[in-house]
């Protein structure tokens, strides 16, 4: 397999959340130089990023479901049936009460 690098994080969080929505959405990646990242300010920050890598077969899906995942951040945001609670547009869950929205 070929692995190409996808996308360069500024974080640790931001890696993992990235490959696991690509996991999620059938994407072969990993997260690679995790053990950079903790030595941010030690070394440049730009040399303590870590890098999510897809197969390159893939690069195309792995685009467009990063794409979809970010459009789902965009818009009005929902108000919770339960409690009334106003969240984010990503969120599919109330922050406050748990309730499906």
């Amino acid at each position: 397999m070929n692995w190409v690098r996808f996308r360069t994080c500024r974080s640790l969080p931001e890696a993992h959340l990235v490959n696991t929505e690509l996991m999620r959405g059938g994407v072969a990646s990993e997260v690679r130089g995790e053990s950079r990242a903790p030595l941010a300010g030690e070394i440049p920050f730009a040399d303590a990023r870590v890098e999510v890598w897809v197969v390159s077969e893939q690069l195309l899906l792995a685009t467009t479901l990063l794409a979809e995942v970010d459009a789902a951040g965009e818009g009005p945001p929902h108000t919770c049936p339960k409690c009334g609670e106003e969240n984010p547009p990503a969120f599919e869950l109330c922050w406050r009460c748990g309730t499906d929205l």
